[in-house]
């Protein structure tokens, strides 16, 4: 009995070491990159965060699970800032299987760029309507998978996409874009999230993080 309580103590220290260790190294990158602010954020994710997918990340105080409706960002607090039309309210009514451009912003915090989706035959307000593309430039504080910050540098590319997801394609190669594609729970369309990398000193940045809910390449080109 004795030899199987030092066995089972010998394991949990060396658990708690290991998270130690780990969570150690994230925050020397989050304190290298200048963001003392994720060092408290990543503490608190909650349970239900999972680092090993990508369809969750943190902004604003909250985590997010992707693909989503518009009406998850506007319940915590975030607000409509319209790239075209002044009266784009959470009540506006988009037009029947249309793709509407929306920058949303939560004060203090960033602004982001998302497109919105509403997929039925018939208008459908802007809170109802799906997220379909999400795009984090790298001067957002958003948390991603593996406590990846868009400001973070890392030695290698190999490094910062293990960081992101140990399971990463190569899109485009020209341009440095990889990323890793998944399927959504009650979702007719593949999903992917996709990395722009960039070139730092001594390293490479993840510059860019975009979430695709369908075809990355129609979005793009639209």
């Amino acid at each position: 009995m004795n030899i199987l309580k030092k066995t089972v103590s010998v394991l949990l220290g060396a658990c708690m070491l290991f998270a130690m260790t780990s969570c150690s190294k994230i925050e020397q990158n989050y304190k290298k990159a200048g963001a003392e602010w994720a060092i408290e954020a990543y503490k608190e994710l909650p349970a239900e965060f999972n680092e090993d997918t990508c369809n969750q990340f943190w902004i604003g105080g909250d985590v997010y699970e992707f693909p989503m409706k518009a009406e998850e960002f506007f319940d915590n607090g975030w607000e409509i800032v319209d790239i075209y039309q002044e009266e784009v309210n959470e009540n506006y009514l988009l037009d029947p299987e249309s793709v509407y451009e929306l920058g949303l912003k939560k004060n203090p915090g960033s602004t982001i760029l998302t497109m919105i989706y509403n997929s039925s035959n018939e208008p459908m307000p802007v809170s109802d309507c799906m997220i379909i593309y999400i795009a984090f430039m790298w001067n957002d504080e958003v948390l991603l998978p593996g406590g990846t910050l868009l400001s973070t540098k890392y030695k290698t590319l190999d490094e910062a996409m293990a960081a992101f997801n140990d399971d990463m394609t190569e899109f485009d190669s020209e341009n440095n874009i990889y990323g890793y594609e998944f399927e959504a729970e009650d979702w007719e369309f593949t999903c992917s999230v996709r990395l722009s990398i960039e070139e730092a000193p001594n390293g490479v940045k993840v510059r860019a993080v975009k979430f695709y809910a369908v075809d990355a390449e129609l979005l793009d080109r639209k």
